[in-house]
């Protein structure tokens, strides 16, 4: 437990397998946009990151908490590895002037990490480029920007970087588009269609719906992917037209220089194309409600080209593919984003995934960095790293290897079935690097009650007979034939008790001063006692008694969960023993606050025994709202023989969200005295 409030430093999480690369940024949603190779072989991937911008998950009312983006880059070795040499730890997070607002706006990163921004206009796109303190790029356009006028209305727009520093802004109306080349400057690339400007037109009869994406051949010619509805008739069907330098169609692509590929081929309304420096075509598309991302290679003729995966295409799990790009040795990069987080594939040229991407050993691994993590794995085996930082690494299913790394970490098991062995399976994590002087094994979910023989509920200890392996057990099996089974590197008998493996919630306590305290990731029971103390519970489901004083008190920072964290993992309880636990006279307050109260969260009041809201006399509590000073106030309106009223007040106005669902109070059939606390139950202070 930490005496201060704690801040968060820098961090981000990497999820690598064969041939796989998934990055999430902050713990919130990202959004990837875009992909480039940089001369040296170095992959940049581009897009948004939401951040919390104000409130907290869980706030009263419809909008009491909301996200913004920034721009973001992430920058990988050849090899898929994070480039920790490229800004923090190989992440940089872009500040944006005005929050990106919907689809009509883009980003691409170009090859020396500057970010562009397209942004749609009612006549027009707007470019903007921007440094990575996210001040716009002097050198480019005017200020840092040009407006790329569209003669045409438009519904869609596309955002496409080259490696020459060159780049594309295209636009889909109904029954035409253009696409715009601009050189690294800022200006129009003259010889590309009418001084810069390329138009494409579809057949009579039809129209352009869903998005529009292109990509730039070596010779000049450009290839179009948009979607078309023939007449209004049947789903849209995504085309790939030609153009040569100057703007003609090429008849010799496909169908007189149009190629159709439809639904049932996996190709959607929003797929994306790239080229490859042979004249060969690649599309990758994704269907509606599909969790398969299909890529297709194509010859410079339109056919399939069928060297590549099966008859010309392949499929791989994917939540939204949206951008590619070829390496010179062929390989294929295709981007998207999966869990909310940026996600990268590669792919050989021959189709197959490529192994020597991602994963170097062909094992699935979660790697933190340096801030303060919850790393959470999947029902598969998976290598869990916590790198710098006092992390919490929870292996959930499969065989997972636990490494916390440098700081105070927590290895936590939720089930049993988290780490167990039967008479015939071996399913035992490992922990590669526990410090009986820092870190600690969280079983407090699991029932176990302590060190023993390994029966009646208890854990044996035993070394293996080379000292090299110490086992952790129960040799009492479920209903499942399953036992806890835990193993740890080292020899560590006589050193492993109730300090670092936790059976139940610790309890913390304060002094009879004014004191600032901050819990851990373990969940704990707070005291606070006497003064006027600030407690923040820190993560993990806290129950927080603040004592006598007027105290303020916080479950824990929801700025700091992780978007995929189950809010129910961290829900606190706020527990009051007697009314001089928070209470006004009529001359003064001694009530607590309770700040950043969540839906999830609740107030145990039965030791008091109150019933039930109502107006605040007998056994109800009355709850009341100050605009002024934007509290919600729960409250007795009758004084005891002191003169006392017990109150407490909770930020924000919860008169619409606040419920006995989200209180606890006492049974009709079970009053007790109010102001006279009953001995507690230890085995039953956290629910």
């Amino acid at each position: 437990m930490a005496t201060s409030d704690s801040t968060m430093a820098n961090t981000h999480t990497v999820i690598t397998g064969p041939g796989t690369v998934q990055v999430d940024l902050t713990g919130q949603l990202d959004n990837n946009q875009s992909i480039i190779i940089q001369p040296d072989g170095k992959i940049l991937v581009g897009g948004y990151t939401e951040y919390l911008a104000w409130g907290y998950p869980g706030a009263p009312g419809e909008e009491s908490y909301g996200y913004e983006q920034k721009h973001s880059v992430v920058r990988l070795n050849a090899d898929g590895s994070l480039d920790t040499s490229f800004h923090e730890g190989g992440i940089d997070i872009v500040p944006a002037a005005i929050a990106p607002a919907s689809r009509y706006e883009l980003t691409a990163v170009q090859t020396d990490g500057k970010v562009l921004v397209a942004v749609a206009l009612n006549t027009g796109v707007q470019v903007e480029r921007f440094n990575s303190d996210g001040t716009r790029d002097a050198s480019f356009g005017q200020n840092g920007a040009i407006t790329v006028d569209i003669s045409h209305d438009f519904k869609d727009i596309d955002l496409t970087a080259n490696t020459d520093g060159t780049f594309q802004v295209s636009a889909r109306g109904f029954d035409q588009a253009t696409v715009t080349r601009i050189g690294n400057d800022g200006t129009f690339v003259e010889g590309f269609g009418e001084h810069g400007v390329l138009t494409v037109k579809i057949p009579e009869d039809a129209y352009y719906n869903g998005g529009i994406s292109t990509a730039v051949q070596a010779d000049g010619s450009v290839v179009v992917g948009a979607a078309y509805n023939a007449a209004g008739v049947g789903d849209p069907t995504y085309t790939l037209q030609r153009f040569n330098p100057d703007g003609q169609l090429d008849t010799r692509f496909g169908d007189d220089g149009v190629l159709s590929l439809n639904a049932a081929m996996g190709f959607g309304e929003d797929s994306v194309v790239t080229v490859q420096a042979d004249g060969k075509i690649i599309v990758m598309g994704h269907g509606e409600d599909d969790t398969l991302a299909t890529v297709a290679r194509l010859n410079a003729d339109g056919s399939f080209d069928a060297s590549f995966g099966s008859k010309g295409r392949v499929t791989f799990e994917a939540d939204t593919p949206v951008a590619l790009t070829v390496q010179d040795d062929g390989k294929i990069l295709a981007a998207g984003t999966s869990n909310g987080d940026f996600s990268v594939i590669r792919l050989n040229a021959d189709g197959s995934v490529d192994t020597g991407f991602g994963s170097q050993d062909g094992k699935l691994h979660v790697d933190g960095y340096a801030g303060e993590e919850i790393l959470q794995g999947s029902d598969a085996a998976e290598i869990i790293h916590g790198l710098a930082g006092d992390d919490v690494l929870q292996g959930n299913g499969g065989r997972d290897v636990l490494q916390g790394g440098a700081g105070a970490d927590i290895f936590r098991f939720t089930e049993l079935n988290d780490s167990f062995r039967t008479t015939t399976q071996n399913n035992s994590d490992r922990v590669m690097d526990f410090d009986a002087s820092q870190d600690r094994i969280d079983l407090i979910g699991l029932g176990f009650t302590g060190i023993g023989d390994g029966h009646g509920g208890t854990l044996a200890v035993m070394a293996s007979s080379d000292g090299t392996r110490t086992y952790l057990k129960n040799y009492d099996a479920d209903a499942s034939g399953q036992r806890f089974e835990l193993i740890l590197d080292g020899n560590l008998s006589g050193q492993l008790d109730s300090s670092n493996v936790v059976f139940t919630a610790p309890t913390v306590e304060g002094a009879s001063g004014n004191d600032t305290m901050t819990g851990s990731a373990l969940s704990e029971i707070i005291y606070g006692l006497d003064g006027n103390d600030r407690i923040n519970g820190g993560a993990g489901a806290d129950v927080i008694i603040g004592g006598a004083g007027a105290d303020r008190l916080n479950g824990g920072d929801r700025a700091d969960i992780s978007l995929w964290t189950d809010n129910r993992e961290n829900a606190d309880v706020f527990r009051y023993l007697s009314t001089e636990d928070s209470y006004r006279t009529d001359s003064h307050s001694f009530a607590d606050l309770i700040e950043g109260f969540t839906v999830d969260d609740k107030i145990d009041v039965s030791a008091l025994g109150y019933t039930g809201f109502g107006e605040g006399t007998g056994t109800t509590l009355e709850m009341v709202y100050n605009n002024e000073l934007d509290r919600t106030y729960l409250r007795d309106v009758e004084a005891d023989a002191q003169g006392h009223r017990f109150q407490v007040a909770l930020a924000g106005d919860w008169r619409e969200s606040l419920d006995e669902d989200d209180m606890i109070f006492a049974p009709d059939a079970e009053i007790g005295l109010i102001g006279v606390a009953p001995e507690a139950d230890p085995g039953h202070l956290l629910t």
